[in-house]
């Protein structure tokens, strides 16, 4: 049954990555580095609290403490307990003077393990950091946004972490929407999704980053995501790139869709997630419709996607998550109201039109669906 308030027709879940990929963590066992050398020796532990505005020389020392302290800690509470003293030490202080210590730190290579996933929280910060490093690159984002876009440009120069790339892009997304730097993000985003090393066990981060192919738009990445879609013997990474390359086709459906249409071989043996992206179109959209018309009037549409896209036609199933660049705000009921009223006019007029004799069947089918629901909504 249909519910009036069309609940039932929001897949809401948890995170991008996180909810349908749970239990991937930063690889765990031997204390490394980022360049997978020991963690170099750090100054010793301090024996009394902090001070509660340390100074910049003691703000260097707070964070070689971080990393001593945490490669030290015997199990998850104590790491846990190490990030919360330092979370709320930073808190506290001169946001300038943390600035500096932070990147100094990084210059150092200097790392902690944090036994914590790699998890987006509000507004696109981290909840959990796999790393002291990632912890730190989070925070210098959340309190100095300019330098953490300069950062970031020393990072993206070398593939030292993917989870620090993906960082880096939202760090320099954020910090610089000068269209250079736009330009030079779209190249970076590129070559991370060439990265075919990161891509054979791809950590949460490097899925994550995909968001900034959401955030930059337009069709430029369409090949290289529906190229992952395929793959079969990657299924975390064919997860992500289906759901980019889905939010893609929600942000700009006519753009994505005449992309597809013009290029049928990007999705081989992918009939029926062709069809999910399709019945994503806006039917009182003339733009919409018409690739919708061409669409289903197309030789190259096999049978089995006619008879997909037939049983989701207006598709209004949405994933609702946190990302480290874009929004996906939950659909309103409304909108989807008349979105299948739309649809439902298109497809009446289709069936009264000869050219869509061949797909008469799966017209039908659609339009006995819309009308159960526009009934169980009230309308007439």
């Amino acid at each position: 049954m249909r519910t009036l308030n069309f609940k039932w027709r929001l897949a809401i879940t948890g995170t991008l990555i996180a909810a349908a990929l749970a239990g991937w963590q930063w690889p765990r066992g031997k204390q490394t580095g980022a360049k997978g050398k020991p963690f170099p020796a750090t100054p010793a532990k301090m024996t009394t609290a902090p001070p509660a505005n340390p100074g910049p020389t003691n703000w260097d020392n707070q964070l070689h403490t971080a990393a001593n302290d945490l490669s030290e800690a015997s199990d998850a509470t104590g790491r846990n307990r190490v990030l919360e003293r330092l979370s709320q030490t930073l808190a506290a202080g001169d946001k300038s003077e943390i600035s500096a210590a932070i990147r100094r730190f990084l210059d150092s290579k200097l790392d902690g393990p944090t036994g914590q996933g790699f998890k987006i929280g509000q507004k696109g910060y981290l909840a959990e950091a796999p790393t002291l490093r990632t912890f730190l690159l989070d925070q210098l984002g959340r309190i100095d946004p300019a330098a953490a876009a300069e950062y970031a440009k020393l990072i993206l120069q070398s593939k030292d972490s993917p989870d620090e790339w993906a960082l880096a892009l939202r760090n320099l997304a954020a910090g610089d929407t000068s269209p250079e730097v736009r330009a030079w993000l779209a190249q970076k985003t590129g070559e991370l999704l060439a990265a075919k090393d990161w891509q054979q066990n791809p950590s949460a981060g490097y899925l994550e980053a995909f968001d900034t192919v959401v955030y930059l738009g337009g069709v430029n990445f369409v090949p290289a995501l529906a190229g992952m879609v395929c793959r079969q013997d990657n299924p975390a990474l064919a997860h992500a790139a289906f759901l980019s390359l889905d939010r893609l086709v929600i942000n700009d459906p006519a753009a994505l869709l005449a992309t597809l249409l013009a290029q049928p071989g990007l999705l081989p043996g992918r009939d029926q997630t062709r069809a999910d992206y399709f019945a994503r179109a806006d039917a009182g959209d003339s733009q919409q419709s018409d690739l919708l018309q061409n669409y289903l009037l197309n030789p190259r549409t096999s049978a089995a996607e006619r008879e997909q896209f037939a049983g989701i036609f207006p598709n209004a199933n949405f994933m609702v998550s946190p990302n480290l660049l874009t929004t996906s705000p939950a659909p309103d009921p409304g909108e989807i109201k008349k979105r299948d009223a739309a649809a439902l006019k298109a497809v009446q007029q289709w069936l009264a039109d000869p050219r869509f004799a061949s797909v008469r069947p799966e017209l039908e089918k659609i339009q006995a669906r819309l009308q159960d629901y526009a009934r169980q909504a009230g309308q007439p």
